[in-house]
């Protein structure tokens, strides 16, 4: 976890730089400083050898296509990203360094933008363990970072440019198509008490709509095979859940209702916290999570943003910042989720 741990600090300071330099709203500029914050993590994703638990698959398959494959079961826009790589005979670290590049620097425009806490949001992105599940679900994460990228455009109700974005996240992972509901959701307006009633509804029948979810799910081909694998035997994640109920109450409390953008981040935590609900009754619904949940990089620092007396203000941030150290350094350095450890480079 040192080498992790390390590289997060380090491209917390870089953000700090790149977000107090005076010309950082021009579009070019913000591009750029996107690229140099995040550079640490894109280069510990780039040099790394066999760390995340289908680091091997990508790699596979991206030395099939090298030697003339073709694009077998992955999604259109993931396929031709691996054919131009392998277009120059590149080493695989360029397709890892490009895949890291497509994560992190829509991610980091977003948090220079829209956080009031740019750091914080950083670090929530390495301790919340959405960075290590991208060591793992690539595409997946690659595909959430271009739908959280179109998030303003919600706000500014271009749905058709947003529905481009939803589609050329799909090119990389089908299931974010389910994200084009988000605008409508967000269009019905609904209340904080009226999203309560949905979360309680969720809760309750939890169980009766998991199964009608899995009797849906069934008749596709694709997601039909996962119900008879290792994944149908995923319980509740009770940790995870706890979380997700507290962020909810704390950005219930602190709640900015002149603020849109909010609104649509804090939206997307009741999603997060729906899935959360359905976990274990659903077969791969929590991948669902690592979409919508990724919000909470932006709404937290939005909702601590709130908090109007400064002390309370400050602890907040330390409190929250110590326990998602221990908490991603428990998950993943003592359990080692998604399997990043232990790290090693092609330099070894």
């Amino acid at each position: 976890m040192v080498t992790y741990w390390t590289t997060c600090f380090i491209s917390m300071a870089l953000t700090w730089v790149m977000t107090h330099i005076k010309q950082r709203h021009a579009v070019y500029f913000m591009v750029i400083a996107a690229v140099l914050a995040s550079m640490p993590l894109i280069f510990i994703s780039a040099v790394r050898d066999n760390v995340g638990a289908d680091y091997i698959t990508y790699y596979r398959y991206y030395v099939d296509i090298l030697n003339g494959g073709g694009r077998e079961r992955f999604e259109i826009l993931y396929y031709l990203l691996n054919k131009v790589i392998a277009f120059f005979g590149a080493d695989p670290i360029w397709l890892f360094g490009a895949a890291a590049i497509l994560f992190l620097v829509p991610i980091y425009i977003r948090i220079m933008r829209d956080s009031p806490y740019p750091t914080v949001s950083v670090f929530l992105l390495v301790g919340m363990t959405y960075y290590f599940y991208f060591l793992n679900a690539t595409r997946q994460m690659v595909a959430a970072a271009i739908l959280f990228f179109s998030i303003p455009l919600i706000e500014k109700k271009n749905f058709w440019l947003f529905a481009c974005f939803v589609l050329v996240a799909a090119g990389f992972h089908t299931m974010s198509i389910v994200f084009i509901f988000l605008y409508f959701l967000v269009r019905m307006n609904f209340g904080v008490k009226s999203l309560a009633v949905l979360t309680i509804i969720f809760f309750v029948f939890s169980q009766t709509i998991g199964s009608l979810g899995n009797a849906i799910f069934s008749q596709m081909t694709y997601y039909s095979a996962y119900l008879d694998s290792a994944y149908a035997d995923r319980g509740q994640g009770y940790i995870v859940l706890a979380m997700n109920i507290l962020i909810t109450i704390f950005c219930t409390v602190f709640y900015d209702k002149g603020n849109t953008l909010f609104k649509i981040y804090y939206t997307m935590q009741v999603v997060s916290l729906w899935v959360s609900a359905l976990t274990g009754t659903i077969v791969l619904i929590d991948r669902f999570r690592m979409i919508f949940g990724l919000a909470d990089i932006i709404l937290i620092p939005m909702a601590i943003q709130q908090i109007h007396n400064r002390w309370l203000r400050i602890g907040s941030i330390i409190a929250i910042v110590l326990l998602y150290f221990i908490y991603a350094s428990y998950t993943v350095g003592v359990q080692n989720s998604n399997m990043v450890l232990p790290y090693q480079t092609v330099f070894n």
